[in-house]
């Protein structure tokens, strides 16, 4: 036997080889794409530059204007792209994430799900989790090897909820109530690939800028 050998929680998703393809091709992509968006607008700077020494040799007003106008062309065509290609990202992202969701027990879930809120409680003495009334009994057989990762919690009640629905969680303690159903972090998730969309943009914008 191998001791080195990285050992998972029970109950952790294991990515498929498939899976893991498909976000890691993905994320090739976006490389491949703020590169091209890149190169765009270094091309627009070099012809900037050889436009602007042409036309103070020749001495022309509309070779200025030519230049201007294609310069803006081609820093309106990296924008674009961008925006397109990142805008699409985010989406095949989501795609991926939920489907991968889709592959796990509603129960194995339900425990995920309760991992992820505890993390935001690590120190919490005592914790309740409302959870889907078909999950309780397997969550409560569960208990124990939950705490057993978060030492610093030492009491967790699970609470049967008629209102929730398979995918929901929602941990309440003395510092706050946590909703940690699946809808909210792919809420969240969504609107760190737009930040992440939005701060690349801004990059693009303050090359713009610079040429």
């Amino acid at each position: 036997m191998n001791h080195n050998a990285i050992q998972l929680p029970q109950g952790t998703k294991v990515l498929k080889a498939a899976e893991y393809q498909t976000i890691a091709q993905l994320a090739s992509i976006l490389d491949i794409a703020r590169e091209r968006a890149d190169s765009i607008i270094e091309q627009a700077r070099k012809t900037f530059e050889k436009e602007k020494v042409r036309g103070f040799d020749e001495g022309m007003m509309e070779s200025k204007i030519e230049q201007s106008e294609q310069m803006l062309k081609m820093v309106g065509r990296s924008i674009n792209y961008l925006a397109e290609v990142e805008g699409e990202m985010a989406e095949i992202l989501m795609n991926a994430v939920k489907k991968i969701i889709d592959g796990f027990d509603d129960r194995e879930l339900t425990v995920g799900l309760i991992r992820s809120a505890l993390q935001h409680v690590r120190n919490e003495r005592q914790v309740s989790v409302r959870i889907p009334p078909g999950h309780y009994t397997f969550v409560k057989e569960r208990i124990a090897e939950i705490l057993a990762d978060y030492k610093g919690v030492g009491f967790i009640n699970p609470v049967s909820d008629p209102r929730l629905d398979s995918g929901s969680c929602i941990l309440e303690s003395q510092i706050g109530v946590v909703d940690a159903s699946i809808d909210i972090q792919l809420e969240a998730l969504k609107r760190r690939f737009e930040s992440i969309s939005a701060e690349t943009m801004g990059a693009i914008k303050r090359s713009e800028a610079d040429i």
